[in-house]
């Protein structure tokens, strides 16, 4: 089952470039665990429920942005950001706001407590990863495992849970009639350099979507132009863009003479998923969550759903704040002292980089770090350590050896269901691009 995963990885391109794309790139699979974790439907149902409270509160929030200097300096953006915000959107970002996103968490699932401790480490709301990746894994654990995982488990019904693509099918759908485009053509637009452990998730998502009956191409967005008032891709009329680009590479490309003008005019008109909005999935929108200080945003009952789902986070630069009892510290002072507690990150990174386990560090080791975040402040944010499941699994190399392993699950949660993406790593920091193996997670009663 082992070899038919890794063959299987391969053939449907469950892999990452190992060199930049050039002629000469390679590609490695991705591991895939051969035995998946079973959620159960009432999870799922409860977790899709968590995920959308969460995500109406963010949008409360943020709907005051412009006018809340104090959500600006928690949330804070470059000159060049601002200044598009203010070209885009200079009174508040049109309606409805479009975000697909994927919350990741330590979602440890027992009996006795089901979701109790279950948290949100961070938000992932500009090019999703592993749409392709989660599904395709899914159904060759389908394929080559369940076959004899069944009979095992007899009276306890299995079934794949749901495919992140039909959820952002069905959300590009819904806005497109929103904003009075019908079509839903879709652009997936990315710029085609491709990174070292990057992959191309977005053609193989626009090719599994025209299967499905919704017309897609894959767009640098260099390549979009707006002509007789119509978005275009070369002759091909435009309804919508799925962007895997943040606003501060569009911003490189500008720097670097490029012309994305059609992309400022998709935002300006409501055309793209993920809105501006989706900019805001600092770590540090975990401090706005969690800090009393924005208390204010939020009705009772979102109020007790924060303290238990979001971990307290604290963007770094000398200040004083509360700490997790409520008392006022002086932030630096406690975060030194307290590091076995707590994780340093970079406000706005992706894949894991730059994290510092507190309790995996010497004290001096840790002093190191947080005195170049400190050098740098409002970059880095300092969080209480959640903690993550640590399971045993198969080593996933064709013996019988077992190895423990972290374990991070993302939930993508829409109005017509929730996905999960499992993924493992023997280190603290869980991400596919540094190493980690996709855990499938499948349902059951």
């Amino acid at each position: 089952m082992v070899a038919q995963l890794a063959d299987g990885a391969r053939q449907r391109h469950i892999t990452l470039f190992t060199s930049p794309k050039t002629g000469d790139n390679t590609d490695e699979p991705v591991a895939i665990h051969p035995v998946p974790w079973l959620l159960s439907r009432a999870h799922a149902v409860e977790l899709q429920a968590i995920s959308l409270r969460l995500r109406e509160a963010i949008t409360a929030v943020l709907s005051n942005y412009l006018a809340d200097p104090a959500l600006q300096q928690v949330l804070p953006l470059d000159p060049d950001e601002r200044a598009w915000l203010a070209d885009v959107a200079p009174k508040g970002p049109p309606t409805p706001i479009p975000i697909f996103e994927r919350l990741d968490t330590n979602l440890i699932l027992e009996r006795r407590d089901g979701l109790r401790r279950f948290k949100i480490l961070e938000w992932n709301s500009v090019g999703v990863g592993c749409l392709h990746f989660l599904p395709m894994a899914n159904q060759l654990v389908a394929e080559h495992v369940l076959p004899t995982l069944r009979p095992a488990v007899k009276g306890c019904p299995i079934e794949l849970s749901a495919d992140p693509r039909h959820l952002l099918m069905h959300m590009l759908r819904r806005h497109a009639q929103a904003i009075r485009r019908p079509c839903a053509v879709t652009a997936f637009v990315e710029r085609r350099e491709m990174p070292v452990g990057g992959s191309d998730e977005m053609l193989f998502v626009s090719q599994y979507l025209q299967q499905q009956g919704l017309p897609t191409v894959v767009a640098d967005p260099r390549e979009l132009e707006w002509r007789r008032d119509e978005l275009m891709y070369k002759d091909i009329v435009v309804d919508l863009l799925y962007r895997d680009c943040s606003l501060s590479e569009l911003i490189s490309i500008e720097r670097h003479g490029g012309d994305v003008t059609a992309m400022r005019e998709a935002f300006r008109r409501n055309r793209v998923i993920s809105a501006l909005a989706g900019e805001f999935d600092h770590k540090s929108l975990c401090e706005v969550l969690s800090s009393p200080e924005f208390a204010r945003y939020f009705t009772p009952a979102q109020r007790r759903m924060l303290r238990v789902r979001v971990p307290w986070t604290r963007l770094l630069r000398e200040r004083k704040t509360t700490d997790l009892r409520g008392r006022l510290v002086d932030l630096p002072v406690f975060a030194r002292r307290h590091r076995d507690r707590l994780v340093l990150k970079p406000n706005r990174s992706y894949g894991g980089q730059g994290v510092a386990i507190g309790s995996t560090l010497t004290q001096s080791a840790w002093d190191g770090v947080l005195k170049d975040a400190l050098a740098r402040p409002d970059t880095w944010v300092v969080q209480e350590t959640v903690p993550l499941p640590r399971v045993t699994f198969l080593d996933g190399r064709g013996g019988s050896k077992t190895a423990p392993e972290f374990v991070i699950v993302g939930v993508m949660a829409t109005a017509d269901g929730v996905a999960f993406l499992g993924r493992s790593s023997p280190q603290g920091v869980v991400n596919i691009s540094q190493g980690g193996r996709l855990v499938p997670i499948l349902l059951t009663a």
